[in-house]
């Protein structure tokens, strides 16, 4: 029995469709990021969340299914209600991955969370930062002189660097790569001294990245960690562009039809 998940982001909607059996390392067998998913969408087996606002097109279509995932509905020990329910599934899910030890899931989105879980599955606390292209917009907005720049996932206009930004000695030379190269390089070392800092005190042992962001990140995350501290060089770091749909997937069975 197959189950589409449903995560409505703040900026667009993700959609997967998997078996519990695709609910761990793996991959699920089919995932989509738009309006609606090119496979038949069955409401009793539906599964989903919301933290950004419900589409017009999705209103139309909530009668039949079954009532969104809640934070309280995530069997994570200890998590507040007011925690975002995709911060509750991603960590949940990483925790329930890990190979032992406490975990750090950051989900960089249109805003950077970090959701520590201990080793005995307990959520302890968290950072929300902005995003890459909340950042980029608000130097825009904030200061006169400085161009709208997309984020480079967007895929619009100049915005990529032309080297890595956490290559040593590497400055940029025009404002558009300097803007974007400040934003990566400055959320990679925020999520780099929050992953140092609980793998010395023993919190976690690894990290996994999700979120549209995470490929922008992790090339410096990894250079930061390298240089740093032992207990963060030997630190696993994994990416899963999946993981809170995966969270959704691997929830006990809600709907009539996910007891079937």
């Amino acid at each position: 029995m197959t189950v589409t998940v449903l995560l409505v982001g703040n900026s667009r909607l993700h959609w997967g469709l998997g078996t519990p059996q695709n609910s761990g390392p793996g991959p699920l067998l089919r995932h989509w990021h738009g309006n609606w998913p090119p496979w038949l969408v069955q409401s009793a087996t539906m599964r989903w969340a919301a933290v950004g606002l419900i589409p017009p097109s999705l209103e139309t279509r909530l009668g039949s299914w079954p009532p969104p995932v809640e934070t309280c509905q995530v069997p994570l020990a200890n998590c507040p209600a007011h925690v975002g329910v995709d911060r509750a599934l991603g960590a949940w899910q990483a925790s329930g991955c890990s190979a032992g030890g406490g975990v750090l899931a950051v989900d960089a989105g249109t805003a950077l969370t970090m959701t520590a879980v201990t080793a005995n599955g307990s959520f302890a606390g968290g950072r929300i930062l902005p995003g890459v292209a909340l950042q980029l917009e608000s130097l825009h907005q904030g200061a006169a002189s400085l161009p709208s720049v997309a984020s480079p996932r967007a895929g619009a206009g100049p915005t990529a660097p032309r080297k890595n930004p956490a290559e040593g000695g590497f400055l940029a030379t025009d404002t558009v790569t300097a803007m974007v190269d400040g934003v990566i390089h400055g959320l990679a070392a925020a999520v780099a001294s929050t992953i140092t800092g609980l793998a010395a005190a023993g919190v976690i042992r690894e990290c996994w990245l999700t979120g549209g962001d995470a490929p922008l990140l992790q090339d410096s995350i990894r250079r930061q960690l390298g240089g740093g501290q032992s207990p963060a060089r030997q630190l696993a770091l994994h990416d899963d562009p999946d993981l809170v749909l995966k969270g959704l997937l691997r929830l006990p069975g809600r709907a009539e039809g996910d007891r079937v």
